[in-house]
């Protein structure tokens, strides 16, 4: 029976083009985009999944209450915090830090070496966690000064092989020995470092390291994971943790601080709050939620079009039903033969589906930077996603089932019925829902595109574009920086050239200084720099009052501050005032003031970004480059050429003439900020295209549905033209039904997509406000599509001659 039902299916869909062609098209795009999606979804729920005891494992935050009042966290903790709590306490059955301190120069050849971050790790790193060892022993690997656990990706980079367990590899420190390869870190892992320290080289080579961290209660340092106990109670746990390390805080530290454990599946989605640690691959909740969404709406609408088209169209099957009914179907057997075909249309679009996944997914990985793939060897995931789009395409079958096997042979034999009457709601309902969600998407499109050009073109209060910083890597760069910077200086393309600490849109640790009024108790966090008197001009930022820094000794303790910084100390003469910088905030480590520094303000400038604008902007203020906080860490320079590339070797050779043992490293400081929303910016452009395929998909589903409502019509229309009227008349007749469905999903979608895009635009601190004329602009745009859509069926319509539509009657 079976057999026949799919056979009988096969006719009539081979008989009715129009009607398997936009269906199969329609759940073909909307089963791509859920599977896709889904895909997109599952990894980023994934994160760090594959570690055997991942529901056991948690990492240590801190959170620091500081003197003037304000909150944060931090992910990295003093070394004793899992060392003395791993003795101290049953439920931690065992514990691994990470610390990063820098980077190093790597690299056999002089001409192939590159900086590479310094991290090291506890022995016991590789047994604590399921990283994939290719060589070497990963008990012993970590545990021998000297020792570098590296990834497959390094090998390849300095070897040109991965089997190099045994060879050394030079370092500007040490001479190291490669005691492990590894599989490279898995792209849903939070971690991802490329080389491993041990802990007994830095022991070694950092005479105050022992006593650092069999000591220290205070300084945020260490990355620490604890692998706990099942069952164990975690909220006694965090408040047991707090009192052990406040009650060995000595009398000299000003905050306090309770400390909690964060799991370790949700560091990559929930760790907006919390600076430091190591969160590779940062994701965002909303993103899986509106991406859910999207999915979900994706494949509604498709299933909808199914919905729509099989009820439209079964107006000219009732007959057809009236026939079988007559012969001795029943309604459990008619019911059994439009599911067939829902079952093969669903079949065929899942095939197509996911044969244009497997076309497309190298370009989506290389758009989202992921490795998604079709998971065939994850049978229940695989099952599951197959199982939901089936059903979504058999299920979306059943109302016109239903309909069609309710039919009265009687009244179907003598005439052609019309399903539901002229005023059926169910399909009005579903092409306002698609409308609806089409409008919806548009407009968030549009306010979404808005942001991003506002955030790209935001005044930034200092010029970017054109500027190269160099960094400045080793003693030998930074002792002659003077002598560099003149080399620098003296090429005819270089029009300015500064040396700072930090340059804005910095992308390494950004020094927070705490700053108090010597006069009053008023106090101000402000991002540092130290830098020399041509920082300004390089940068074009405006000096509004008193002076700019100058070279000389005796501006060592001068600093200028930004306007902002002068309204939150309360300064109505800044010039000249005396400030008190007690301690500074490093990527969540505060670091007292050891000796007095109180610097006085000689200038004043305009506000400008220092990061980028999903944050809160710090006033700044900006120091000499003499200053006892940080040393000058790089060359920014203001370029004019038509020849980057000659530009570029002309600026390695000098930095080579200086330091030929380190590669020069340079950025080019626009694409840095370009970096900033480079992730947004892809975002919008999904949105985008899902929102291109949800109209689509609807679209479709409109041109069928005009086309069979015209059809339905078409005596109606010829008669209307006998009695005179006009063609603009009876188009306006055929469309309008449809028009005020699209006015009615306008108003639905407003409230609906205004409070999402509403959430999305709390991402950034800076944004704008949501403009009304994108949501008319959304609408007019679903209006014109409609009318687009249905204007060649209802125009065609008008001008059919009424002779040939009133011969049968």
């Amino acid at each position: 029976m079976l057999k026949n039902c799919l056979k009988i299916a096969f006719r009539y869909l081979l008989k009715n083009k129009v009607f398997t062609f936009v269906n199969v098209l329609g759940l073909t795009l909307g089963f791509t985009c859920f599977i896709l999606l889904s895909l997109f979804v599952i990894d980023e729920l994934s994160f760090d999944d594959f570690h055997s005891d991942a529901d056991q494992i948690y990492r240590v935050i801190q959170t620091i209450d500081d003197t003037d009042g304000d909150s944060r966290k931090v992910a990295t903790v003093a070394p004793l915090v899992g060392t003395e709590a791993k003795q101290q306490f049953p439920e931690i059955q065992d514990q691994t830090q990470l610390i990063s301190i820098g980077r190093l120069t790597v690299g056999n050849e002089p001409l192939n070496r590159d900086y590479e971050p310094i991290w090291i790790a506890d022995a016991n790193f590789f047994q604590f966690f399921d990283f994939e060892f290719l060589f070497g022993d990963p008990i012993t690997a970590l545990s021998e000064p000297n020792n570098l656990v590296i990834t497959e990706s390094i090998a390849n980079k300095y070897f040109g092989k991965i089997d190099v367990v045994g060879q050394t590899l030079y370092t500007n420190v040490y001479e190291a020995t490669i005691a492990g390869v590894i599989k490279d870190f898995p792209n849903n892992s939070h971690i991802d470092i490329q080389v491993i320290h041990a802990e007994p080289t830095w022991a070694r080579e950092i005479d105050s390291w022992n006593e650092f961290i069999s000591s220290n209660w205070t300084s945020n340092s260490f990355i620490t994971y604890y692998k706990m106990t099942p069952g164990f109670d975690k909220a006694g746990l965090e408040e047991k943790l707090t009192d052990l390390v406040t009650s060995n805080y000595g009398p000299d530290v000003d905050y306090s601080s309770t400390f909690s454990l964060q799991p370790m599946k949700n560091i990559h989605l929930y760790s907006q709050d919390i600076s430091g640690g190591e969160n590779a691959h940062a994701g965002n909740p909303l993103y899986i939620y509106m991406f859910s969404i999207v999915g979900v709406l994706i494949l509604a609408i498709a299933c909808f079009n199914y919905m729509n088209l099989s009820t439209a169209a079964g107006s000219r099957r009732t007959r057809e039903v009236a026939m079988r009914k007559t012969l001795g179907a029943d309604k459990k057997q008619l019911i059994l033969q439009f599911t067939g075909e829902a079952l093969l249309i669903s079949a065929i679009s899942l095939i197509l589906a996911l044969t244009l996944i497997e076309l497309t997914i190298p370009f989506v990985n290389a758009f989202v930077g992921k490795t998604l793939s079709l998971p065939f060897q994850n049978i229940p995931l695989i099952s599951t996603l197959l199982l939901v789009v089936l059903a979504s395409g058999v299920l979306s079958s059943f109302y016109p089932s239903f309909f069609l096997s309710k039919i009265n042979p009687a009244t179907a034999l003598k005439k052609e019925m019309k399903i539901g009457g002229k005023n059926f709601s169910l399909r009005k309902v579903l092409v306002v829902t698609q409308f609806a969600i089409s409008i919806g998407m548009i407009a968030s499109t549009i306010i979404i595109y808005n942001q991003l050009n506002y955030v790209q073109q935001k005044e930034l209060g200092f010029t970017y574009a054109d500027r190269i910083t160099i960094d400045i890597n080793s003693g030998a760069l930074r002792s002659q920086f003077e002598t560099i910077k003149q080399e620098f200086a003296s090429l005819n393309e270089v029009k300015s050239v500064s040396v700072s600490s930090r340059v804005p849109g910095e992308w390494k640790v950004l020094p927070i200084a705490n700053v108090e009024r010597t006069d009053a108790d008023v106090t101000a966090q402000m991002n540092f720099i130290g830098a020399d008197e041509d920082f300004l001009q390089t940068f074009d930022i405006q000096l509004t009052k008193g002076r700019n820094l100058t070279n000389n000794i005796a501006d060592s303790n001068s600093v200028l501050i930004t306007q902002s910084a002068v309204d939150q100390l309360g300064l109505e003469n800044p010039v000249g005032q005396r400030l008190n910088i007690t301690s500074t905030v490093w990527n969540g480590d505060l670091d007292e003031q050891g000796e007095p520094y109180q610097p006085v303000v000689i200038g004043v400038i305009d506000d400008f970004f220092m990061q980028s604008l999903h944050e809160n902007q710090r006033p700044v203020m900006i120091a000499s480059y003499r200053n006892p906080i940080h040393n000058i860490d790089y060359y920014t320079l203001n370029i004019e050429t038509d020849n980057w590339q000659r530009t570029l070797s002309e600026l390695q050779a000098i930095n080579f003439q200086f330091d030929p043992e380190n590669p020069v490293e340079y950025h080019f400081l626009d694409s840095r900020f370009a970096e900033m929303y480079q992730a947004d910016k892809t975002r919008g452009e999904l949105f985008l295209l899902f929102s291109g395929v949800i109209v689509f998909i609807a679209c479709m589903g409109l041109f069928a549905l005009a086309s069979f409502a015209i059809e339905n019509r078409i005596k109606e229309i010829g008669v209307r033209k006998v009695l005179g009227a006009k063609v603009s008349q009876i188009t306006w007749l055929l469309t309008s039904e449809f028009a005020w469905m699209v006015g009615i999903a306008f108003l639905i979608s407003i409230p609906v997509s205004y409070f999402a895009i509403q959430n999305w635009l709390q991402e950034f601190a800076y944004r704008i406000p949501i403009p009304w004329w994108a949501f008319l602009l959304a609408g007019f745009i679903a209006m014109v599509i409609a009318f687009v859509t249905i204007s060649f069926q209802t125009t065609r319509a008008a001008l059919m001659n009424p002779v040939k539509t009133l011969r049968s009657e």
